[in-house]
């Protein structure tokens, strides 16, 4: 195992992705006042006591008590008319299904099939009370591909663990007793039975040797492990072509990267095929080392390619990439049907927005497709039409997405409506170098009231619908005119950093991204 993780110094590798560089969201808890300085490496309450794990509560605690409201709003005209958040917990509560109602009390347990971001703790089988031999670190806002294949090894060996959440450095500073741990400030990290492991493959390889009992994924036939080392050799070069691409400047095919990049993608697809009816895997039919290793960065190559370059090839139905990639959209398909990946996941806006500070810049030569996937060509509209450049989640309905969405705003809602309200407030000081995070922000407190109702608004229509509400929210819009520019601005706000896994999976955050337009829309 060692030796396949070595070849071509794939052992340890980090690469330009993998130093600590940061989401925009990876906030503090609400019990902690300043950001990341004091926290403890593992933590001392109970598992799942930090919810929503997410941009919305951590943020509140890092500007939590830091002063006076920014603003001075207007609010006394203002009429309300939306459910309480009481009712609409009850509204919800009402259409979530048996498991949808189990989820807060399995993040907190640990349990539940499909992996989930949100979560301090995973014990899958395990009985209650074991004490994981894993603390895993990671992100805070699941960006780091690095962490994503650890990530995906723990979910598909099922070997519990704990999870603590560290910023990157573009919008954060790690806590001193992290960097005590890991000097470079590189993560992952993983403390394993007391030791601590500090590259990610190095992570991965004691994970395979070391759980027995767990899911193989290093396979012990002499003739596939061959196979092994040739594929991660493959992975490397397919990295290294998608990276070379995607940060070139100087226009289309940027000196010959995009040809470099498509002959690199061609042997991915002729690797995929070589397994002929025994597919969709690298190795076969069953997930391996290889698809790990590779799941990260065919992912961010399929979101980044298509936003930056304008280049699919990862299609929806029917659609040419599927024709000019069969075996890489039906590995895609694949990986989509397994519950360690649905939960770790991320969408094409999250990515694009996630790379370029990790990267330095990226070169953009398709504007059209930027704007299409940010938004700004109707995309997020309502209603919803499926994705043109995204292929659609096909494992989770409309419902269900709008419940999730439902259950984000109605679980912390308090801590959302201050979060959105840093859009009418303050820039944070001093700056930090992914474009949507501003973990120093300060909210405008005076609007927060405005804001709430409009989330509460937008939770009922997510629960229902929008036509039966316009004209009610329509009322409530009119009479906030006063503060209008500051709620519209709030709301735009929280939009843009609804960010995926982390805070919810691409269906609810389409739902939500797209009410939240709706209720912009009513001032």
């Amino acid at each position: 195992m060692r030796q396949l993780l070595r070849t071509h110094g794939v052992v340890g590798a980090v690469g330009v992705l993998g130093v600590s560089v940061a989401s925009a969201f990876s906030l503090q808890p609400v019990s902690s006042r300043h950001h990341l300085s004091t926290a403890p490496l593992r933590s001392s309450g109970p598992a799942g006591e930090s919810p929503l794990g997410s941009m919305f509560k951590k943020t509140i605690g890092a500007v939590a008590g830091l002063g006076k409201p920014t603003g001075g709003a207007e609010l006394s005209g203002m009429v309300d008319g939306a459910p309480s958040w009481e009712a609409l917990g009850e509204m919800l509560r009402e259409q979530q299904t048996d498991e949808e109602r189990e989820f807060r009390s399995n993040l907190a347990s640990g349990r539940g099939e499909v992996s989930q971001p949100l979560a301090s703790i995973r014990l899958f089988d395990a009985p209650d009370g074991t004490e994981p031999r894993v603390t895993f670190f990671r992100d805070h806002a699941a960006w780091c591909p690095y962490c994503h294949k650890v990530w995906l090894t723990l979910e598909e060996k099922r070997i519990p663990y704990r999870v603590e959440k560290v910023p990157m450095s573009c919008y954060g500073k790690k806590p001193a007793e992290f960097n005590r741990m890991q000097p470079s400030g590189q993560i992952p990290v993983a403390i394993i039975d007391g030791e601590v492991f500090r590259q990610s493959n190095d992570i991965i390889f004691h994970l395979e040797e070391n759980f027995e009992g767990h899911p193989a994924l290093v396979p012990d036939d002499d003739l596939l492990r061959s196979n092994v080392n040739q594929l991660l050799r493959l992975e490397r070069e397919f990295f290294g072509a998608w990276l070379g691409w995607l940060t070139a400047r100087g226009g289309p095919g940027s000196g010959g990267r995009r040809v470099a990049f498509e002959n690199s993608l061609q042997r991915v697809e002729e690797a995929l095929g070589a397994t002929g009816e025994q597919g969709p895997y690298f190795l076969g039919a069953e997930v391996s080392l290889v698809d790990i290793m590779f799941a990260p960065f065919l992912e961010r190559a399929a979101a980044s390619l298509v936003y930056f370059k304008g280049f699919t090839f990862r299609g929806a139905e029917d659609s040419v990439a599927r024709e000019d990639y069969p075996n890489v959209n039906k590995w895609f398909d694949a990986m989509e049907s397994r519950p360690a990946y649905q939960g770790t996941k991320s969408d094409y806006y999250t990515h694009a927005h996630d790379l370029p500070p990790q990267l330095g810049g990226c070169g953009l030569e398709a504007q059209a497709y930027a704007d299409s996937l940010d938004g700004k060509s109707g995309d997020w509209n309502l209603p919803l039409s499926p994705g043109s450049l995204e292929p659609d989640w096909g494992w989770y309905d409309e419902g269900a997405a709008r419940r999730e969405a439902a259950e984000r705003l109605v679980h912390n809602h308090a801590a959302i409506a201050r979060f959105a309200a840093r859009g009418a407030g303050k820039q944070g000081m001093p700056p930090v170098m992914a474009p949507l995070a501003d973990p120093n922000a300060v909210p405008d407190d005076s609007v927060v009231p405005a804001v709430d109702v409009m989330l509460r608004w937008v939770c009922h229509a997510l629960l229902s619908d929008t036509g039966h509400l316009d004209d009610s929210v329509g009322q409530s819009a009119a009479s906030l005119a006063g503060v209008s520019d500051e709620v519209v601005a709030s709301l735009t706000y929280l939009k843009d950093r609804v960010g995926v896994p982390r805070d919810m999976q691409l269906p609810a955050a389409r739902q939500l991204r797209g009410h939240l337009l709706w209720a912009s829309g009513k001032f």
